[in-house]
């Protein structure tokens, strides 16, 4: 239980998504959204496969008490993945639910050693639910509800469609983290569903305003009573 878990069972979380292929404007943006309060700020995967070890070390100079999440959506060779990014600073890393139970097994055992949180990326997974529970057995405590964002564009769909399952979910000991075309002044609706970390990407960071953005982002979360 590293310090993401332990942040988001104290409180509802605002987690931004750096999703850019050029670091310089990750980095903009991640001042904006770091003086404006946001909880986590994730080196998005656009980022990760771009920029590599090197946006985690230009973010971490900016983060102050802020945590970081590595999206590395891994799927094999889970030490050599993880742990240059704890070494330098991650909190947590990602990987995709899909994978074989014995990986996700012992990407969990290696977060562990590493001290840091492993969230399981419940996108393409055909029954989140039934899958999260089965991992929980495992001792996977967060896991994340996620619709894709190429999923969105072709099927006009959001994270709304999942208001469900979070329900279902957040009945239980599972941290749930929610992604997918989340807008700020909607944040609030995942939170009362049960969603204790909220990921915004492209509506916070692609905002005229990210900071305004992030802010009522944060007030719609703060102003759930859980």
């Amino acid at each position: 239980m590293g310090l993401l878990f332990q942040g988001a069972l104290r409180r509802p979380m605002l987690q931004v998504a750096l999703d850019f292929t050029d670091l310089k404007p990750a980095i903009e943006i991640a001042l904006k959204v770091i003086e404006a309060g946001a909880d986590i700020v994730e080196i998005g995967t656009p980022l990760v496969k771009t920029w590599g070890i090197q946006a985690l070390r230009e973010i971490k100079k900016i983060v102050r008490e802020n945590l970081t999440l590595a999206d590395l959506k891994t799927v094999d060779a889970v030490s050599l993945e993880f742990t240059p990014y704890a070494s330098e600073g991650a909190n947590a890393v990602t990987i995709l639910g899909i994978v074989d139970d014995d990986v996700i097994k012992d990407a969990y055992d290696m977060c562990k050693s590493l001290e840091i949180d492993l969230v399981v990326d419940m996108m393409y997974v055909s029954n989140p639910v039934e899958r999260a529970f089965r991992l929980a057995s495992y001792g996977i405590n967060i896991v994340n509800l996620h619709i894709g964002v190429d999923v969105q564009r072709k099927r006009g769909v959001s994270a709304k469609q999942l208001l469900k399952e979070v329900e279902e979910l957040a009945e239980s000991d599972i941290i749930v983290s929610i992604a997918g075309g989340i807008k700020p002044e909607d944040a609030g609706h995942f939170v009362r569903s049960g969603a204790r970390i909220i990921v915004i990407g492209s509506a916070i960071t692609k905002s005229p305003d990210p900071y305004k953005a992030t802010k009522i982002a944060l007030e719609k979360i703060r102003g759930v009573q859980v």
